[in-house]
């Protein structure tokens, strides 16, 4: 298995995209990991829910 890419999510809302990608990204197979979290509102519910995975938040 090659080295898994270590990726952003940009997101501006919820982040429900953010959220399936983070679910397929716990699965080592999966090409990419999850690092950071960048969103365009300070509010952003997503921002929350990446934070309380320990995922990094911009």
């Amino acid at each position: 298995m090659s080295a898994r890419k270590r990726t952003v999510v940009l997101i501006s809302g919820r982040g429900s995209n953010m959220t399936a990608l983070i679910a397929a990204a716990s699965n080592l197979d999966y090409p990419a990991e999850i690092v950071g979290v960048i969103s365009d509102r300070a509010n952003a519910a997503g921002l929350g829910i990446a934070a309380a995975r320990g995922i990094a938040t911009k």
